[in-house]
């Protein structure tokens, strides 16, 4: 892919993962909404920072996807 491609991909990525969590976490509250976040977002930018070589990416990734799944877990335990 090429880095507009990657762009868009990215772009698109985020936008459904914003709107997942909106609705899915935000008005639903549904604890599986953090896992839908984690796979429209998180996982997309792990695939491009190990595609692209761009290790900061994926350190910020890890992060994030730690936060996603760390928040899905508590909600979870939490119902």
């Amino acid at each position: 892919m090429t880095d507009t491609e990657w762009g868009v991909a990215l772009l698109v990525a985020e936008l459904i993962g914003l709107a997942a969590m909106s609705y899915l976490v935000g008005r639903r509250r549904l604890w599986w909404g953090w896992l839908v976040v984690f796979g429209c977002v998180s996982l997309p930018w792990l695939t491009y920072s190990v595609v692209t070589a761009r290790w900061p990416f994926l350190a910020l990734s890890i992060l994030w996807a730690a936060v996603h799944l760390t928040n899905a877990h508590r909600w979870r335990a939490t119902r």
